[in-house]
């Protein structure tokens, strides 16, 4: 008969030992979900999705796919991880009363049983040296992301000691009763124990198994107010994780009866939100890869994501004086008469994050890209920024003229819409509008519309790189046109800055433009990343679906198809003023990260024939240049300037060139390279549409040297 621990002391114990623990774990998950019953809906799940969410658990959880981008960290994590998982199948054979052995022994004549055994044996071993690892990197080697943290200690000496404790149980349970089937780790451990005697090894096989059991209430117990409570919300937290693209950020309702517009306090932000509060890990993944942070501005994404898991908490605490019908009023700051209803209706800004903090954040996505569990923290700082500057009127004083701007002539810049054609006046050929092609119904002819977007109608050198790629689309043959005047800002900036209602006013007015000209049955192609972004991205939220390409993967394609030629290497001395030994890459964040565009600015570059030297921070991992999130129109006072650091980075790799596919980052680096004066050594800012038109194989009237 089939008597499992029969040899274990008391063992009946375990069950109120180990279910109470489990039950305190279930209460006091639950009483976190009280916080989560106030906050927003957040549009709910799709059973298409279902096979997409599923497999970002595979990926994310499960393969620690992100964890990696570390690598010392990436295998640390995932030897603690795999092993710990592995190593729970014996826990939970324990307190199922040897369910697990029984049903696993049952096929093969306990093969099974005794090869699982074996395994659990080695990754024990594993789990040890990576939770010893841990402690060293914490303690001696101390890498700057990390925070100092008892907590973060704790758990550790925890999980190293369950491990331990299951081992040496095993070890002198092998001392004292002969080995157990496939247990080779342990059998090796019993060696030396087996001197000590029988009733010793029996003594201390209880004591260690106990140990193990206590250890794991005990870890039940004080998991759900830990940091990492992300042992059971990852999984959670990643299933829900943004579809949309990323790019995209959350929809806004301007006509709402009630409510607030924006997030101002943890009510307003979604499940989801609340959820990424109590998954952060603290890794400081997210902290390394802010340009705010790194260049000494009081914005740090770690910090956002444990002020809303600690404000979250507070509230919490808040709702055990408040009953349960009226705990999401309460939240909502709806009834001010409860106790503690200012300390639930708390505004998240100045209390998870600074007011400054708020406006630092250049949108660039980095953090996002880095969490290994997929917190967004981009959407929530928008959120922000949505509820100071639509209810409460408080913003840097500078953005007062953007917005004016954006909101009258439709441009960041404040100039008239007749003057958006101006850059096109020097070319040796015509540039004609949509309204023309139309005028002379040829509008079904139209291969292209090219989106000159604000920057390169507007700002003398961004003119330039118009200049440019109009030329190359010239020399291919692309029968192409702009809108002109009709062409409005995306309104990228203005919502990226909060002020949702000129972003969707200018959004409407372009898409009922665009519908008017049946653009959605043709390419429009544009050089700007934020007007790529906003256009393919956002606009189809309101009904806009047009297919949108950045110019640099438009021109690789003309390239790939032989529309467009370069010069023979040996001949692109000659042919312009501007022939670069080597190029850096710059990769836009609107581009790179938010929408996946990293080749083909490579590509083209490679089939201008120049040889290309990479920062150390380049395609999805890029830095930032400082423009991006509206701070283009903000001045940048505190710590030192992002596109300072950025140029920094670019003159270490000794390429003279810096080639761009951005004309927010064209600006940043020329000015970066300006205010650098004689250290840059005559290094110049390039768009990969000028360094290409200087070396089309096209009659030369049809090139356009760089000046």
């Amino acid at each position: 008969m089939f008597e499992p621990f029969a040899e274990v002391p008391g063992y009946p114990l375990v069950f109120p030992l180990f279910y109470g623990a489990l039950a305190y774990f279930v209460l006091a998950m639950a009483r976190h979900l009280r916080v989560f019953a106030a906050a927003r809906p957040d549009g709910g799940l799709h059973p298409g999705e279902l096979p997409r969410r599923t497999w970002g658990v595979v990926r994310y959880v499960f393969l620690q796919w992100k964890m990696f981008k570390d690598p010392q960290a990436g295998l640390m994590h995932a030897g603690i991880f795999w092993g710990f998982i592995l190593l729970s199948i014996g826990t939970v054979n324990i307190v199922t009363g040897g369910l697990v052995e029984a049903v696993i022994s049952w096929p093969l004549d306990g093969i099974l049983w005794t090869i699982l055994s074996a395994l659990v044996d080695a990754v024990a071993v594993v789990v040890l040296g990576a939770i010893a690892f841990a402690f060293w990197r914490r303690l001696v080697i101390k890498p700057a992301r990390l925070a100092y943290s008892t907590d973060a200690l704790l758990i550790l000496a925890m999980i190293g000691g369950l491990v331990a404790a299951e081992l040496l149980a095993q070890a002198f349970e092998s001392a004292a009763y002969g080995d157990q089937p496939g247990a080779f780790v342990a059998s090796a451990l019993a060696v030396p124990f087996r001197s000590l005697g029988q009733s010793a090894n029996e003594t201390l096989f209880a004591v260690f198994w106990w140990a193990h059991i206590a250890l794991v209430a005990g870890f039940l117990v004080y998991l759900p107010g830990s940091k990492h409570l992300h042992i059971a919300t990852s999984f959670v937290n990643v299933f829900l994780r943004k579809l949309a693209p990323r790019g995209r950020l959350p929809a806004m309702d301007l006509e709402q009866v009630e409510g607030t517009f924006g997030v101002r306090t943890i009510a307003d932000l979604t499940g989801k939100d609340l959820l990424d509060g109590f998954t952060c890990t603290e890794c400081g993944r997210c902290q390394d890869a802010c340009p705010a942070w790194a260049t000494g501005k009081p914005l740090n994404p770690r910090s956002l994501i444990m002020g809303i898991r600690k404000m979250a908490v507070s509230a919490e605490h808040g709702l055990d004086l408040i009953p349960d019908g009226e705990a999401v009023r309460a939240i909502r700051g709806l009834d001010d008469t409860r106790p503690d209803a200012t300390r639930l209706a708390t505004p998240i800004v100045d209390t998870a994050i600074p007011y400054d903090a708020v406006w630092d954040c250049v949108t660039c996505g980095g953090c996002v890209e880095a969490c290994p569990l997929l917190i967004e923290h981009v959407d929530k700082i928008v959120g922000l920024r949505r509820n100071l500057v639509l209810e409460d009127s408080r913003f840097p004083q500078e953005l007062t003229r953007a917005f004016r701007d954006m909101e009258g002539p439709a441009n960041p810049w404040g100039q008239p819409p007749t003057a958006r054609l101006d850059w096109a006046k020097s070319l040796p050929f015509a540039v004609p509008t949509v309204a023309e092609v139309a005028a002379a119904g040829e509008i079904d002819s139209l291969e292209v519309l090219y989106w000159v977007g604000c920057a390169a109608a507007f700002d003398e050198r961004n003119r330039k790189v118009a200049r440019a790629f109009a030329t190359c689309l010239h020399a291919a043959g692309v029968r192409f046109a702009v809108l002109g005047q009709e062409e409005s800002c995306t309104g990228d900036p203005a919502r990226r800055m909060g002020n949702e209602y000129v972003f969707q006013m200018l959004a409407t007015a372009n898409v009922a433009t665009l519908d008017r000209y049946r653009m959605g049955e043709r390419t429009v192609v544009t050089a700007c990343p934020h007007c790529f972004n906003t256009l393919g991205n956002e606009y189809p939220e309101f009904g806009g679906r047009y297919a949108v390409k950045h110019h640099s993967v438009y021109l690789a394609e003309l390239l790939a198809s032989g529309r467009l030629a370069t010069v023979p290497a040996d001949a692109q001395a000659t042919t312009g003023d501007h022939a670069p030994g080597s190029v850096t890459v710059h990769d836009s964040c609107y581009l790179a990260r938010y929408n996946g565009v990293v080749a083909a600015p490579r590509d083209v570059l490679g089939a201008a024939g120049v040889p290309i030297v990479e920062m150390a921070r380049s395609g999805r991992q890029t830095f930032c240049c400082g423009a991006g999130g509206g701070r283009m129109w903000m001045e940048e006072t505190r710590g030192s300037r992002i596109n300072a650091e950025r140029v920094r980075q670019a003159l270490e790799t000794g390429a003279d060139t810096i080639a761009t596919a951005c004309p927010f980052c064209m600006v940043m680096m020329k000015d970066g390279l300006a205010e650098a004066g004689q250290d840059v050594g005559g290094v110049v800012s390039l768009d990969i549409a000028e360094l290409l038109a200087e070396r089309l194989a096209a009659a030369p009237e049809r090139r356009l040297p760089v000046v």
